[in-house]
């Protein structure tokens, strides 16, 4: 009797330790530090946030984030870095600029996986878009992080009164990432400027 009443309290305390995923409506929702509205179609589950993401950012999965994410990041400053990073890094991300060429923000973006341990990153087309009611660039790309599973992306980005807006889908490219991209290029298409 004692060892169940131990085991049920240790499953409580563990239980306690568990980061929480919340449930995103399928509805208008503001997102990355309330810089953006959002328009899912379906429900999502909001990723908890974790020491590697900065305060512009936000994280959703339908299906865990292994297997797809999409991020949101909202307003990051002139002069700050869209990653957190320590300055004893080896490797570094360079710094917002608001005067960045999209060639900049490429790299940048490109820079952003690689300081996290992706060795193959392969740029498939970089295209102008619409984004947040004017002209941003559109990244397609190709990747494998560490654990080897081969993902594709997609990032929209615009910079705005100098300060960068973007919104990327991460994915498994056998399947996950097709299976969220339309509803992902639904998002970007409807996304607002809070």
């Amino acid at each position: 009797m004692k060892i169940r009443i131990v085991l049920a309290m240790c499953a409580l305390a563990l239980g306690g330790c568990v980061p929480r995923y919340l449930l995103v409506p399928a509805e208008p929702i503001s997102v990355a530090g309330n810089a953006l509205i959002v328009h899912p179609a379906s429900k999502w589950n909001a990723v908890p946030t974790n020491r590697f993401e900065t305060k512009w950012e936000e994280t959703w999965t339908r299906n865990g984030p292994l297997l797809e994410t999409v991020t949101f990041m909202g307003g990051v400053p002139d002069g700050k870095a869209m990653v957190v990073q320590r300055k004893k890094d080896d490797r570094q991300v360079s710094v917002f600029r608001a005067d960045m060429t999209p060639q900049d923000l490429v790299s940048m973006i490109e820079a952003s996986y690689r300081v996290r341990g992706v060795a193959v990153f392969e740029i498939e087309s970089v295209d102008p878009a619409d984004f947040l009611g004017g002209k941003g660039l559109k990244l397609r790309y190709k990747y494998a992080p560490n654990n080897g599973i081969s993902k594709k992306g997609s990032c929209v980005a615009r910079v705005i009164d100098k300060k960068l807006y973007f919104m990327k889908l991460d994915g498994v490219s056998s399947h996950y990432f097709d299976a969220a991209l339309p509803e992902f290029d639904r998002m970007v298409a409807t996304a607002e400027l809070r």
